[in-house]
């Protein structure tokens, strides 16, 4: 009778061990995949976000920046993770549109991924060389449409951030330019400083301070309003071209991530940002909202995914796939 308590104390002891071992979610560094270079317009965001979720863990959330095939390697890494909630994801709306443009994706972005919430949201605007003759939106459209293809409009591959709005800004222009891949926008802004690329539609993330420092010029900003960090810039649609275009960015796990560690982080990621000082820095020197904290749950966020998957199914259809 003895041996049989004492086993049954050495059980519970155990099981509590291993509860408390479980509930002790974070115990290490986090990952955090970020698809573009460092200093680009996302990983600028993802720094800002999960710094503050960090101090809410009580673990430090570290970028892994993986470049390159749209954006798509960040996210085949993020899924063939282990989902033990150690590797997350930062993307924006170019996740989205994936399935528009690639056959043979090596995910599935239902089934391998676990959305946590969307985070912010991020202007655009339309830059180019300092050089570039037009001096107003009205010129830009003009010279655009005389010059087509001579022009040059740097992207981050197909389905990133800069391929959409260009997409978008070539068929409001009624136009079509050369696209230049790259790997990020930090690239396409340093070629299009040294005068190698025309025109780029860009996140405020990544261009706003290029502008103020007058190596790059502005044509306008695809908002609604004009932006509290460039005032004195007027909207494109001010200019006479009714182009508005923003960029969604959110947080995931890989499918199959412990439920315990995905209530941690989304609920870290929400609080992140509801602070004060996560939205006065990305505001002020990035121009990006962050979301309503209704919209940064794991629930909200896998309906506006499918929505958006099927949006951009849409609007690619008749396309062919790479």
């Amino acid at each position: 009778m003895k041996k049989f308590k004492l086993l049954v104390s050495v059980l519970t002891l155990g099981l509590c061990a291993a509860a408390h071992a479980q509930g002790a979610y974070p115990t290490k560094p986090i990952s955090m995949i970020v698809p573009g270079p460092a200093g680009s317009a996302i990983d600028n965001v993802a720094r800002v976000i999960g710094d503050a979720m960090s101090a809410t863990l009580g673990q430090s959330i570290l970028p892994v920046n993986v470049e390159g095939a749209g954006a798509t390697l960040g996210t085949i890494r993020l899924a063939q993770s282990r989902p033990d909630g150690y590797t997350i994801l930062f993307h924006n709306v170019g996740l989205s549109v994936a399935p528009s443009l690639y056959n043979k994706l090596q995910y599935d972005v239902f089934n391998d991924l676990q959305p946590l919430g969307l985070t912010s949201e991020v202007p655009i605007v339309v830059v180019a060389k300092n050089d570039l003759p037009p001096k107003s939106v009205a010129e830009l459209v003009a010279y655009a449409k005389r010059e087509g293809k001579k022009m040059t409009l740097a992207t981050s591959g197909p389905g990133s951030a800069s391929d959409l709005c260009g997409t978008v800004l070539q068929q409001q222009m009624g136009t079509q330019f050369t696209l230049v891949p790259y790997k990020g926008s930090s690239p396409a802004l340093t070629d299009m400083i040294g005068g190698r690329i025309d025109l780029m539609c860009d996140q405020t993330t990544s261009a706003a301070s290029q502008i103020k420092a007058g190596r790059i010029k502005i044509y306008g900003t695809a908002s609604k309003e004009r932006l509290a960090i460039l005032p004195d810039v007027p909207t494109m649609t001010e200019g006479g071209l009714p182009y508005v275009f923003s960029i969604w960015q959110g947080m995931y796990a890989p499918a199959k991530t412990p439920p315990e560690a995905v209530r941690a982080l989304s609920a870290a990621l929400r609080s992140a940002i509801r602070q004060e000082k996560v939205k006065e820095v990305l505001r002020s020197k990035y121009s990006v909202e962050t979301v309503e904290a209704e919209r940064a749950t794991p629930e909200f966020h896998t309906r506006f995914l499918r929505q958006e998957v099927e949006r951009w199914a849409q609007y690619y259809k008749g396309i062919t796939k790479q």
